[in-house]
């Protein structure tokens, strides 16, 4: 089985963002115990801020992960480049494997050719956030080479140095 990640198309920027929207406000619900309404509020206005030309918005990544072979849909990717305390980085903003693709390596791929990615741009880090209440994917993100780098809030900031 093989891997790509490849920019969304506009239908799938739109599938991703009430994706995005729905699942940070469950987040935000459960974590924070925010009212539903005000969660899907607070969370439609980080997106709109994060990405205000959609999928043209400078910076960011927005693949799509697939098979190669079938170009079957696996989940996605979201990151951003910035500059943090003076270092080049890859913010992994959201990602997603889709439930039936879980524990069969796609997130690991992914994960490395958005990092792959992300080094060929100069960035010399690659930065997640991981949800305390989110085991699977902290350990995905250990497995992958992330370490603690700060915890805030209801979880931990990891980072990953990139060759």
């Amino acid at each position: 089985m093989s891997v790509k990640i490849r920019k969304m198309t506009d239908g799938e920027f739109e599938y991703f963002l009430q994706w995005s929207i729905r699942h940070h406000a469950e987040e935000l619900t459960e974590e924070l115990h925010m009212s539903r309404e005000e969660a899907l509020r607070e969370a439609a206005e980080e997106v709109a801020q994060m990405l205000p030309r959609g999928l043209q918005t400078e910076h960011n990544r927005l693949m799509t992960i697939e098979e190669e072979s079938s170009g079957e849909s696996a989940g996605f990717i979201w990151t951003i480049r910035e500059e943090y305390e003076g270092r080049k980085q890859s913010f992994v903003c959201d990602f997603a494997i889709w439930e039936p693709k879980r524990r069969r390596g796609y997130g690991s791929r992914a994960l490395r050719l958005a990092e792959e990615a992300a080094a060929e741009d100069g960035c010399r880090e690659s930065v997640l956030f991981a949800a305390d209440s989110n085991a699977a994917a902290r350990a995905l993100y250990e497995k992958s080479g992330y370490r603690l780098l700060r915890r805030e809030g209801y979880g931990q900031y990891m980072v990953k140095p990139l060759p």
